[in-house]
């Protein structure tokens, strides 16, 4: 990436060269010729009845265009950067093509107009070409620019790795879950990709990382973001709250491989999914208020108590633990929003909603299977969700 932006920066470069140099020379030759033009024509304009008076008398035009030409020639010269020989032979032409007939009066004028366009549009284009340029050299590592060393950080096993440059909304996604996954209350990002609108590309970031890492982009209740937008990058100011600390997360950890390692030896997936469904509902109990966050893996391993949030995602580290394909839905029932899951099995997705198969109020011993690996059109009857937004399950329970 390094390699194509140094190319791209040289590029660019190269046309801010260019262009800038013809609209230079354009403008300097170009505001000799407005002035000439426009001198000329005021000039002309005084002696117009008799110029026309002596259209077929050379002599007489010649006496009455001389004085024009050096008048214009002497007013001129000593506000443009010209030879005056230069300037001479330039009045004269002018003069030639504006005397000759109406047609080429035209003609001149708007080779005049013609000429201050064009030197404006390669003044826009050299403009353009310097600040793409610019951006390109926020993508080298040059001193003081907006790269920062590589780092990551490891949570449940998985690596997060911090972006050198962060110059795409995924980019911005990951470097969110770096910080995220390190419950980094306050930190700043700098973004350098090419953005019309920020706060479009800072959903994309959130909904990127809400499909890729859901464990992660859940750890937060919310936050605050500022950002300032200096043209060739942003920097984004980040605070956000927790539901659980550091330290409580590698509890987790620790918890969800033990559960998993105290699995009988030798269970297909079908008896995995139904061992974590019995273990979440018979050492569960639903109480919003828990002593710990009712939201989080936490709560649900180590108080025995949640809400859906909370089963929902302890139930997806402990398949994905458990090496069982699962996700995590959002969606909706009669009280509420709601959280369950998907799994998948046999090459066929279906739902799993232990919150739903645990009894309220809690009957100890005594698991539901209800909500137990089900079809859509099965839990379509009492849950909503974003059909698109995830896998179609098989026709039929399992």
């Amino acid at each position: 990436m390094r390699g194509a932006a140094m190319v791209k920066m040289m590029m660019y470069l190269l046309i801010v060269g260019l262009s800038g140099g013809v609209a230079v020379l354009l403008f300097r030759t170009g505001r000799a010729t407005r002035l000439v033009h426009r001198a000329l024509r005021r000039e002309l304009q005084t002696i117009h009845y008799e110029l026309k008076q002596a259209e077929h008398h050379p002599g007489r035009q010649f006496q009455l265009l001389d004085p024009v030409y050096r008048k214009v020639v002497f007013q001129v010269h000593p506000k443009v950067k010209m030879k005056r020989t230069e300037l001479e032979q330039m009045v004269s032409d002018e003069l030639n093509r504006l005397i000759k007939n109406k047609r080429s009066a035209i003609l001149s004028s708007v080779t005049v107009i013609g000429r201050s366009a064009l030197g404006l549009m390669m003044l826009s284009i050299s403009l353009v070409g310097g600040y793409a340029a610019y951006h390109e050299a926020q993508m080298l590592n040059w001193p003081g620019s907006t790269q920062v060393a590589s780092s990551s950080a490891t949570i449940l096993d998985e690596t997060f790795e911090l972006p050198t440059q962060v110059a795409s909304p995924e980019e911005l996604g990951q470097a969110l879950a770096y910080h995220m996954s390190q419950f980094d209350e306050t930190f700043s990002i700098r973004y350098i990709g090419k953005s019309r609108d920020f706060e479009h590309t800072m959903e994309e970031a959130w909904d990127w990382l809400e499909a890729n890492h859901i464990y992660v982009f859940r750890l937060s209740r919310g936050g605050e973001t500022e950002y300032r937008d200096y043209g060739g990058y942003v920097d984004l100011d980040v605070g956000l709250a927790y539901d659980m600390n550091i330290e409580e997360a590698k509890q987790i950890e620790a918890r969800v491989d033990q559960v998993v390692a105290e699995m009988p030896v030798g269970l297909s997936d079908y008896e995995k999914v139904k061992y974590i469904n019995d273990y979440v509902v018979l050492n569960t109990a639903y109480n919003l208020d828990s002593q710990a966050s009712p939201y989080t893996p936490y709560s649900i391993l180590f108080n025995g108590e949640g809400v859906c949030e909370g089963y929902a995602l302890t139930t997806l580290l402990l398949l994905e633990a458990a090496g069982v394909e699962a996700k995590y839905i959002s969606g909706e029932v009669q009280t509420g929003l709601h959280a369950w899951n998907l799994v998948k099995l046999d090459d066929a997705w279906y739902h799993l909603d232990t919150t739903w198969n645990d009894p309220v109020p809690n009957r100890v011993g005594e698991v539901g299977y209800d909500y137990f690996l089900v079809s859509d059109e099965t839990l379509q009857k009492d849950h909503t969700w974003e059909i698109g937004e995830y896998p179609a399950t098989a026709i039929a329970d399992y």
